[in-house]
């Protein structure tokens, strides 16, 4: 049996490997994107010309995406009687945003993670079960309005079906989890280990009927601002596209989140959107600008916002904490 020192060596040395080929992986990605952009440099024209309106505008929905994943977090705190303020949910979605660029695995969920545990008592193990939880509720919105509207809107693309298909399994499978919660995911893979945890969480909020409709109503806010982001994204590029292009592709794009290998998942999320522009007719190479342009935009407020909230409740921590230490004495 080992001992409790050479686990946790074993740990961190696992760790470390993983920062390792996060990097390598970063640096190679950010190799590629910028030879194909080199060779085809007519792609950045738009881009570079970019109206400042268009340009304030996609920060602004960027903000609002991202202030809506608060709310998420907000929402499971009430369950547990945890009322956030303003500046907590909001801000930590902020500082979230900020720490996935910095860290690789979902650094922004350590931080999260770590302010509820010290500022409200929330554990660790029961956070990270609703969270994870919540992807189940995300990914089943998402793969219900994917099929809706390919089947309503979409039936003019080469890839109905192929598209189509992919979103009502992820629907089915979701489904079919839920309902079979005794079942549990063998192996030991980062995958099971994360349908797993969110079916442990799942146990939490399947009976609480509000809660899974405030929920479901955030991941529609959240498809319907991503899919606005996109059109806008698309349009400038000069590519001209419905909105129901943009939010397949969009939607396509939530799917990035199942694989967290690079800093703010740099180079996945992108090789999903080109794939899914050219399978929707807008182009692979317009695909790439579109997250890129994208990317830029979250940069701007996740750095600017993300700091200043990461201060701010630094601050109010610490003083949540001398008044723990006062009352002690």
């Amino acid at each position: 049996m080992r001992s409790p020192s050479t686990l946790h060596n074993l740990t961190k040395r696992k760790f470390n490997i993983g920062q390792v080929l996060s990097v390598l992986v970063f640096i190679a990605v950010t190799c590629i994107i910028g030879l194909y952009l080199k060779s085809n440099d007519e792609l950045l024209h738009p881009i570079l010309n970019i109206s400042l309106v268009n340009a304030i505008w996609l920060i602004v929905l960027t903000v609002m995406f991202i202030g809506t994943n608060g709310l998420f977090l907000k929402a499971f705190a009430t369950k547990f009687s945890i009322k956030l303020r303003f500046i907590e949910w909001f801000g930590l979605a902020m500082i979230t945003a900020m720490g996935n660029y910095l860290i690789p695995f979902s650094g922004g969920l350590i931080a999260r993670a770590t302010y509820l545990k010290h500022r409200h008592a929330f554990p660790y193990a029961k956070f990270i079960t609703l969270i994870t939880a919540n992807y189940l509720v995300v990914f089943w919105v998402v793969g219900m309005t994917g099929a809706l509207t390919m089947i309503i809107f979409y039936n003019s693309s080469r890839f109905f079906w192929q598209i189509t298909l992919f979103f009502v399994t992820v629907v089915m499978a979701i489904s079919g989890l839920v309902m079979l919660r005794t079942v549990k995911i063998p192996g030991n893979n980062r995958l099971a280990k994360l349908i797993n945890t969110a079916l442990d969480g799942w146990d939490l909020i399947k009976n609480d009927n509000s809660l899974l409709i405030e929920l479901i109503i955030y991941s529609l806010i959240n498809i319907i601002l991503n899919g606005f982001l996109f059109l806008l994204a698309y349009n400038a590029t000069g590519c001209t596209v419905h909105f129901t292009t943009a939010l397949l592709v969009s939607l396509l794009s939530v799917f990035s989140l199942l694989v967290r290998i690079t800093p703010g998942n740099f180079g996945i999320q992108e090789a999903i959107i080109s794939l899914s522009s050219e399978m929707v007719g807008a182009g692979a190479g317009i695909g790439l600008l579109v997250s890129l342009l994208i990317r830029a935009a979250s940069l701007i407020p996740a750095f600017t916002l993300g700091p200043i909230f990461s201060f701010l409740l630094t601050r109010k921590l610490t003083a949540h904490r001398l008044d723990d230490k006062s009352e002690m004495v």
